[in-house]
């Protein structure tokens, strides 16, 4: 965390952090992980990936140390980079439940950025803008919460590669 703060100070980068409401494990068991000293830093670990090449090699060194991961540790690292790429885009909340995933923004004028914009329009038979109470990107094509973090991830993902626009 402190890295984190350090990283954002230096940088002049201020990411605000979506509130979670994520319907799924996503824990790191005792079973996984016997040491708790090995879980802490394991947690430090996942709290510092900002990109896919990081939740990368941060899931291929649980593999090498610890085995094959088990589905809640996997959606820890899931959960880790969909909240990265949220911060990029402000979103002010991610919910994942009940076979539907929502990213809420903060206002209107958020959807005005290109970059959500040709996210939206390549991801258009997978998402669908929902303008009730707030600005939703709701996305519906997952199976189940897995599926529907990473469906969210790549949306993010492919949005931050406009970044020039």
């Amino acid at each position: 965390m402190y890295a984190k703060l350090l990283k954002e100070e230096l940088s002049g980068e201020s990411l605000s952090s979506a509130e979670l409401d994520i319907r799924t494990n996503a824990y790191i068991s005792e079973k996984y992980i016997e040491s708790s000293a090995g879980r802490l830093d394991t947690y430090k670990q996942i709290a510092e990936i900002s990109s896919v090449a990081d939740y990368k090699r941060v899931y291929a060194s649980l593999r090498d140390t610890y085995g094959e991961l088990p589905r809640a540790v996997e959606n820890l690292l899931v959960i880790a980079v969909l909240k990265s790429y949220a911060a990029r885009f402000n979103v002010k909340k991610i919910t994942v439940a009940k076979g539907v995933g929502a990213l809420e923004f903060p206002s209107l004028e958020s959807l005005g950025d290109k970059r959500l914009q040709a996210a939206l329009d390549k991801y258009k038979l997978e998402t669908r803008l929902n303008m009730t109470e707030a600005p939703v990107v709701e996305f519906f094509k997952g199976r189940d919460s897995a599926e529907l973090m990473a469906q969210m991830t790549k949306f993010l993902k492919f949005a931050r590669t406009f970044e020039s626009l």
